[in-house]
């Protein structure tokens, strides 16, 4: 294998962290949405630890790419739009997640880490 295969590979690799960690909060912001729009108890319920579990999921992945890739970056769609998303927008989106899941459950649960 070529240097110019292993790169183009680790990139494409870097990319689909990207987009999992990017699929992680569409979700998440869908649900939430979904939620808010109810207003329901939701205290302690098993959709709250799902959401907490996606939402460290895409932490994780962000975190990494934060230290390996900072540079990356792909186009997703956003409300029927294409929008590109850097490490920077995905690390931003996961403190809005984050924000929203303390509002709509209304405790610090996002918090836990």
């Amino acid at each position: 294998m070529t240097t110019i295969q292993i790169a183009s590979e680790l990139i494409e690799s870097e990319e689909t962290d990207l987009r999992k960690a990017i699929a992680y909060l569409h979700d998440l912001d869908a649900e939430l949405e979904e939620r808010s729009a109810v207003r329901r108890p939701h205290a302690n319920s098993p959709a709250r630890q799902d959401m907490l579990y996606q939402l460290d999921h895409a932490r994780k992945l962000v975190a990494i790419l934060e230290r390996q890739a900072s540079n990356i970056s792909c186009i997703s769609y956003h409300d029927g739009a294409k929008v590109l998303i850097d490490v920077h927008k995905a690390r931003t989106w996961c403190h809005v997640v984050e924000a929203k899941i303390k509002l709509v459950f209304g405790d610090d649960s996002a918090a836990v880490r």
